[in-house]
């Protein structure tokens, strides 16, 4: 039995090409498919926690059961707008988005700021903190920062 090696070339090449093609669009997009793979673990967790299926969760949404599948699939380049869906669905925050604006724990040092130079144990800041060298404000974020 003769193997055709020709043929088998000719079928071998356009999957090769077609693999190639698929990897680099992997890397080029690397980025937001791991948000898309985290975002359908979440859904998977968040479904069987609230033994959802998915045409519940299609239905809450407002999509195809279809649509759903490829979520679950952590394929898809997500909305905003579809992930709000998402999150109004299901009754749970899948992102969090930081917001410096808000932070509180910015605090003004009584004394003018002494740069250390190395990093101290917990004891020794305990120790800076009952010196009463700071208000006792910034004495305690000094403790725990």
């Amino acid at each position: 039995m003769a193997i055709n090696t020709e043929r088998l070339q000719e079928l071998a090449k356009p999957r090769n090409e077609r693999a190639q093609r698929r990897s680099q669009e992997r890397r080029e997009n690397r980025a937001w498919l791991t948000f898309s793979q985290d975002i359908a673990l979440a859904l998977h967790y968040y479904m069987r926690e609230k033994e959802m299926t998915q045409r519940e969760l299609a239905d809450k949404m407002g999509v195809s059961q279809a649509y759903v599948v490829k979520l679950l699939k952590g394929g898809e380049n997500l909305t905003l707008e579809t992930i709000c869906k998402l999150q109004d669905a299901l009754g749970e925050n899948l992102m969090n988005i930081a917001r410096p604006y808000e932070q509180s724990h910015i605090i003004k040092l009584a004394r003018p700021y002494e740069p250390v130079e190395t990093v101290h144990s917990k004891v020794y800041r305990k120790a800076i903190s009952d010196r009463d060298l700071f208000p006792q404000g910034n004495a305690r974020m000094l403790a725990c920062g």
